[in-house]
């Protein structure tokens, strides 16, 4: 059967596409890459997929879930979720600045310091010689060459890798001044004309929100650029749980997520190499960090084995690729390092901050929480490492709570209530003073709830207490939000509460890294000398709050409390300048012992305590 197709218009972007008839907006936004946002992955639970459709008459009329998350006010304001309306006919589909997916990202950058220095990739010039003719005749051409670059610096070079015999091939590799990458495992892995050789290296940290790339100069070991975007995906859902699941849809959307994060980081390199007023073909190699799923998925594998008991992944060892098979838009042969794992929810970027803080060399307890998307956790010092994973969920990021939204300009990020006048103060993300609060991020999450908190309007059960100014109750006496922020004062028109639902989302989440904390003090049997906090959202909030509302157990938090920036991105940096890190993180993961919660006997009932908000003092 013949598909029918339509054309729609996107606004403000002015992109014309092709849709098919009945099929949802999301749907056809998404094969465009198009920054409408979704936090539940289409599936009509988050209500934030916000776009004005016209004319109404070509689209299908609203279903229960769009009365339920817009009501009337909205719907006559010709406001769809883009996740339920389906296309019926020629459409123009306009995203609204204030609701639009912002690609851009903070908190992924990292201080000025030149990292240890002994890579696995070098550059070589070799000067033109006379190419061989029927009065010099060779054995090959692959003999020719390695005796041009044996000369140039004295090693032993046999060539004998069929893709690096083709780099050899041209006529301008052959006959006149050539660069030659080399490596210590692979040899020649790229052939340049003439002079180049500068050399950069490429870290990525694949976050499940966030994507950020550290590039790094190979000679100085500096990081001399960086930058991050959000992870693409998302419009898949917040979470790797709904991206597995997506995966499972179809045998095309593996693909589909593969090519997303490769697509992604081929413009973060672009991006960074264009700062140092470099060409992505000058990166020579790549390391790769991120959760399970998300190396599992960059390297193309289905990732069905991690979204069923007993979650495993397919492989715990070190992954190594070159940037053709990886689809990255670099030199074909560039090796690409993607790191080792501990479990199917405790990977490679968690094992990046163990590279970069190195407990297992310390005689002090160290105790690594890494919050983001989901809560990594290991602990131990030169005799004994436990790891675990905390379903915390993508509530710490602003995802499943009704204002929340990632950390970018507009976001509040810091938020304070007076206790005496119960008027509320706070700080955005950004620097222009003209910005308006468009949500709350992570850290200002934490922030509302520890406050209101504190002011007894958030009762210890999570529900808020009667007859308080500023939380609106319905028709019972119930209470179901409190008010942060009028319409008055917002950038998108709505109100920026805090609702009923969000404290449960919360009180869900802080129970649960609570309890993986506690389970690896059990296994320690003492608590931690010094506590880091990493992530790009673990090392910038207030801790303090997050021991007020019972995220951080106090009893953890009686050592040195150490905010640090990134450590999964420091890792993949480490690894990339320095050959060395990667035997060092191949040895320590394997004597890393998994702590795996749910099969914990009271796990359960720990969970339920904990979501409890302790006494006020």
């Amino acid at each position: 059967m013949t598909e029918t197709y339509v054309t729609i218009k996107f606004e403000p972007m002015g992109r014309l596409l092709k849709a098919r008839l009945n099929e949802t907006v999301m749907t056809a936004a998404a094969r465009e890459n198009l920054p409408i946002r979704s936090d539940c992955g289409g599936n009509g639970k988050c209500g934030k997929c916000l776009v004005v459709v016209e004319p109404e008459s070509n689209v299908s009329p609203p279903t229960r879930v769009e009365i339920e998350a817009l009501g009337t006010e909205r719907l006559s304001e010709k406001i769809r979720l883009a996740c339920q309306v389906r296309i019926l006919g020629p459409l123009t589909v306009t995203i609204p600045e204030r609701f639009m997916d912002i690609m851009g990202s903070q908190g992924k950058s990292l201080a000025e310091v030149a990292y240890p220095l002994d890579p696995m990739v070098r550059r070589v010039f070799i000067q033109k010689t006379e190419f061989p003719s029927g009065k010099n005749p060779i054995g090959d051409i692959a003999g020719w060459f390695a005796g041009r670059f044996n000369e140039a610096c004295g090693d032993d070079l046999t060539i004998s890798d069929y893709d690096t015999l083709r780099r050899i091939s041209p006529p301008d590799i052959l006959r006149n001044d050539v660069t030659a990458v080399v490596h210590k495992a692979y040899g020649v892995t790229s052939v340049v004309e003439g002079d180049a050789t500068r050399s950069l290296g490429l870290a990525v940290d694949i976050g499940t929100t966030t994507v950020a790339a550290y590039l790094c100069d190979m000679r100085t070991g500096r990081v001399v650029a960086s930058h991050a975007f959000a992870n693409p995906q998302r419009r898949f859902g917040e979470d790797v749980i709904s991206r597995i699941t997506y995966a499972g849809k179809d045998a095309e959307n593996v693909e589909a997520l593969r090519k997303l994060v490769a697509d992604v980081i081929s413009e973060l390199a672009e991006q960074c190499a264009n700062k140092v007023s470099a060409l992505p073909q000058d990166i020579d190699e790549v390391t790769i960090v991120g959760n399970t799923t998300m190396e599992q998925i960059f390297c193309g594998s289905h990732p069905y084995s991690l979204g069923v008991a007993p979650f495993l992944p397919l492989t715990r060892n070190p992954v190594r690729l070159r940037a053709n098979d990886a689809g990255l838009s670099l030199n074909p042969g560039t090796p690409v390092y993607v790191f080792p794992v501990v479990s199917g929810f405790v990977g490679g970027d968690t094992l990046g901050a163990v590279l970069a803080d190195k407990p297992y060399l310390r005689e002090d307890m160290t105790l690594i929480v890494d919050i983001g998307t989901n809560g990594e956790l290991v602990m131990g010092d030169r005799k004994r490492l436990w790891a675990t994973s905390c379903a915390t969920g993508p509530a710490f990021e602003g995802a499943h709570i009704s204002c929340g939204m990632r950390a970018v300009p507009g976001a509040i990020s810091k938020l304070d209530l007076d206790m005496d006048t119960g008027k509320v103060s706070y700080e955005l993300i950004g620097e222009d003073s003209s910005l308006r609060p468009m949500g709350l991020c992570g850290s200002g999450i934490i922030d509302a709830i520890a406050a209101l908190r504190r002011a007894g309007i958030i009762l210890e059960s999570g529900s808020f207490r009667k007859d308080t100014p500023g939380v609106v109750y319905d028709e019972n006496g119930n209470g179901r939000e409190f008010i942060l922020a009028p319409k008055e004062e917002t950038g998108t028109g709505l109100p920026i509460t805090i609702t009923l639902g969000d404290i449960r989302q919360i009180q869900l989440a802080k129970a649960a890294l609570a309890v993986g904390i506690l389970y690896l003090m059990g296994r320690a049997k003492k608590p931690a000398d010094r506590i880091v906090l990493t992530g790009a959202f673990g090392a910038r909030f207030d801790w303090r709050n997050a021991v007020d509302i019972g995220m951080l157990p106090e009893e953890a938090f009686s050592g040195e409390v150490l905010p640090m920036d990134n450590l999964a991105g420091v890792g993949a940096i480490l690894a990339l300048l320095d050959g060395s890190a990667r035997s060092e993180i191949e040895a320590v993961y394997q004597r890393v012992r998994h702590v795996d919660l749910a099969q914990e006997s009271d796990f359960h009932k720990q969970l339920m305590k904990h979501m409890m908000f302790q006494p006020l003092k």
